[in-house]
């Protein structure tokens, strides 16, 4: 899926040459409320924080919305493409060149709030069961790095709107999935059906930094011009305002 946008100020018009015709390749994944997709745009926490850089800047973008899968591999290869919102991680410190912070986020095993057989501590407590989680993201990193293995206790899958769904799924066998509790409370606010999961664990591990990044093979004046716009903005309060409405919007947990 993609979507065109031209982040010129008004002022750019007047820019010539190869800065002006510069177009960044911007992708992402559905992860509300970060990003929420539908068909006709784009919207949500991050998205706004990153479209208000790029209408800072001089360039003209595309944001397309691919599973995190793809959407990290273009990320990492292409010329001129950033990714959001990505997890800064020391694994992944040298893959990228890091532009800016956008929020911070903790994430948690939940499982159906009927299941009362599943005691977790720990998360060496869930290796007894089956958890899922989103293909090639951070909590499944996370997971392997921790000794689960796919095929026993670890299931990969390559969405969100499917995650919480695989509880449900006798056939599938899945005990508990690790996700994010601001999505969670995304949902709760539109939702009843959200109230049959449970929090049983938030990770430590997991209280992650969300960030802009582009690929290093990026040119290295997209790079600076796209870093210092998000300083500016974060100086003069544009970025703090955004997450502060966001937060407005979120519901605690019951």
């Amino acid at each position: 899926m993609k979507y065109y946008f031209s982040a010129c100020l008004g002022s750019a018009l007047l820019i010539i040459g190869d800065v002006f015709a510069t177009r960044l390749t911007i992708v992402t994944e559905h992860l509300a409320p970060f990003q929420i997709v539908d068909k006709t745009s784009i919207s949500g926490l991050s998205t706004e924080i990153v479209e208000a850089t790029l209408r800072a800047s001089p360039y003209q973008y595309t944001i397309d919305v691919h599973p995190w899968s793809l959407a990290f591999k273009r990320a990492v290869q292409e010329h001129n493409t950033c990714i959001y919102s990505l997890a800064r991680l020391p694994i992944r410190e040298t893959q990228f060149q890091w532009i800016g912070h956008i929020a911070s986020a903790t994430s948690s095993f939940y499982s159906l709030k009927r299941r009362k057989d599943i005691p977790l501590a720990s998360v060496e407590d869930a290796k007894k069961f089956r958890t899922a989680v989103i293909q090639d993201d951070v909590t499944h990193q996370f997971l392997l790095s921790k000794g689960f293995e796919e095929n026993s206790n670890l299931y990969a899958t390559s969405n969100y709107d499917s995650l919480l769904t695989l509880l449900e799924v006798p056939s599938r066998n899945i005990d508990l999935v690790i996700i994010n509790d601001d999505l969670i409370r995304y949902r709760l606010k539109r939702s009843e059906e959200i109230q049959q999961y449970q929090n049983l664990l938030e990770i430590d591990e997991l209280q992650l930094d969300f960030h802009l990044a582009c690929s290093i093979d990026t040119d290295r004046d997209i790079v600076e011009t796209l870093s210092a716009s998000m300083q500016d903005l974060e100086q003069n309060g544009t970025l703090p305002n955004i997450r502060n409405n966001w937060r407005s919007k979120l519901v605690e947990q019951p």
